[in-house]
């Protein structure tokens, strides 16, 4: 999957939520649906005058904030369908040292 993936922004129309957010089903897809809608509210209510600029705000951070979120489920969708998933997951949850 293009976990880079935008669109062209439309005057007074965008997407949130698992319609936005072009990534593999891993876990993440409820937090970003409700961080998309906190950004929009907040965006909206910040400049009532003009929707059009609120959401084109919106759709700029939550492209900046999807990205790495989309790259990470796409590492573990992979890891997921390995050859070596069951080592893998056991490595990936092991406690590591701090220093």
């Amino acid at each position: 999957m293009p976990t880079a993936a935008r669109w062209t922004h439309k005057p007074g129309l965008t997407l949130i939520g698992d319609a936005a957010h072009l990534m593999p089903p891993v876990g993440e897809g409820a937090n970003q649906a409700m961080l998309d809608a906190a950004t929009l509210a907040a965006e909206l209510a910040a400049n009532p005058a003009d929707p059009d600029s609120a959401i084109q705000a919106y759709e700029e951070a939550m492209f900046a904030r999807i990205h790495p979120i989309a790259e990470m489920s796409a590492r573990v969708q992979a890891m997921m369908l390995s050859p070596t998933a069951a080592d893998d997951v056991v490595r990936f949850f092991a406690p590591h040292p701090t220093s």
